[in-house]
């Protein structure tokens, strides 16, 4: 489109050179040279502006085309350096957080000599009303078993409760379904923690079973007892939150928050064996 316009100008341009040189030599051989130069001043200086000024322009505009490619050019670029250099920073993040959760596995391995462990991370979280259940990275392939305790370096998750070739779900330990048994470690008395649907909602489990005269105060810690079919003794719950008598059973209800993050839990550590703890 360029060259079209640009060879139709030059071709105007030719033709009115064309009739002012033939009138000049025609108004020449007459003797009028000085007014025929005065004339084609007259009419050559605008058309020369004119000229120029659309030369210019097709210049500018081309050179502006060069330009703004370039930019696209160097913000491509700029963009690719730019994903690179967060790839790299995510990299680097997942590198810390597993350098974080060995630290926590090996911190648990010290802790507890007599557990063997294997580390998990949480790739998927069902909640609803009453229950939160996870899905791992690691099943029977991994030697996982359902009933297996889960826990994180706070304190108990929950436990396995079904397991596929390469991935387990678990359930919680604040889900209506699942009971622990407990005790107060200041005092060693002893009851089931379970969960609650009044307490769900405040990421709570409730401890019954307590004798009616239990010393239990706010801000005891409440661990895993012996009497315990899933989970070894010692491994935190949590700490008593508040304390309910119920006028009519007279029994003592101890809210407990967990000890672990359960609602953002992201790693943890299935128990595939503990039985020397008990030797």
């Amino acid at each position: 489109m360029k060259n079209l316009f640009q060879n139709k100008f030059m071709i105007v341009l030719i033709v009115i050179s064309i009739i002012l040189v033939g009138t000049t030599s025609f108004i020449s051989a007459l003797g009028y040279t000085s007014y025929v130069r005065n004339a084609i001043g007259i009419v050559l200086t605008p058309i020369q502006k004119g000229a120029d000024f659309v030369f210019d322009s097709f210049e500018n505009i081309f050179a502006d085309k060069a330009d703004y490619k370039k930019l696209k050019e160097e913000n491509e670029n700029l963009k690719l350096l730019l994903s690179e250099k967060e790839k790299e920073l995510a990299d680097a993040q997942n590198t810390v957080k597993e350098n974080e959760n060995l630290k926590d596995f090996l911190g648990l391995k010290e802790e507890h000599p007599d557990f063997v462990l294997a580390d998990a991370k949480v790739t998927g979280r069902q909640t609803n009303n009453y229950s939160i259940v996870y899905t791992l990275d690691k099943g029977s392939y991994h030697g996982i078993t359902p009933g297996m305790p889960i826990i994180d370096k706070f304190g108990i998750v929950g436990c396995i409760s079904e397991v596929g070739l390469t991935w387990s779900k678990a359930t919680s330990i604040i889900n209506t379904d699942v009971s622990v048994g407990v005790m107060i470690q200041r005092t060693g008395e002893t009851g089931v923690s379970s969960g609650s649907f009044s307490a769900f909602k405040d990421g709570l489990c409730v401890v019954s079973y307590l004798p009616n005269d239990t010393d239990v105060q706010v801000g005891d810690r409440i661990v895993t007892s012996a009497n315990s079919s899933l989970y070894p003794k010692d491994i935190l719950l949590g700490k008593v939150e508040s304390i309910k008598h119920d006028p009519v059973s007279r029994e003592i209800l101890v809210y407990v928050k967990p000890a672990a993050n359960i609602t953002e839990v992201s790693s943890v550590m299935i128990i595939t064996d503990y039985s020397i703890a008990y030797e």
